[in-house]
């Protein structure tokens, strides 16, 4: 049978017996694109009361049976480039990541790196759409061993000097 003399009306069934409809013929096409018409649909005709398998009609087969070609809701995958890895909305944990870094040469600014570190912490337990803990943590640590390499850097020296 070909959907073209099948433009009546249908129920759709079930393979757990729920039934759908009656529905046009190209309603029934349009929930198939969007893969809503599994392949072991019954097809019963309002107009004599046949039963016809999904497969049964070439146009209706032919969409079940192709690779599903609309989005299924699954999730697309996270885009590879470097703006990706860049967490814009969290700028606490940007910025400290960077004044970690500078910190190298700028020890006054460890101490902000660090406080900024776990600002843009709180705001990713707050929302962990936002992303940045890795910078958060990266501007905590960075801070910290910058502090204590110029304070030992520092220290050592005149604690040697004293023996």
């Amino acid at each position: 049978m070909t959907t073209e003399g099948a433009m009546g009306e249908y129920r759709l069934r079930l393979s757990d017996d729920r039934e759908f409809g009656p529905v046009p013929m190209e309603t029934i096409l349009q929930w198939a694109r969007q893969g809503r018409v599994p392949r072991d649909v019954q097809l019963i005709s309002q107009d004599d009361g046949v039963e016809y398998s999904v497969l049964d009609m070439p146009e209706l087969a032919r969409i079940v049976q192709a690779p599903p070609t609309e989005s299924t809701g699954l999730r697309h995958p996270l885009p590879s480039s470097p703006s990706a890895l860049i967490p814009r909305a969290n700028p606490h944990a940007l910025i400290g990541y960077y004044l970690a870094v500078a910190s190298i040469l700028l020890v006054f600014l460890a101490p902000v790196a660090i406080v900024l570190g776990f600002i843009g912490l709180r705001k990713v337990k707050k929302n962990p759409a936002i992303k940045g803990t890795t910078h958060a943590w990266v501007a905590i640590i960075g801070g910290t061993l910058v502090i204590f390499g110029y304070v030992a850097i520092f220290s050592i020296p005149t604690l040697m000097r004293s023996y």
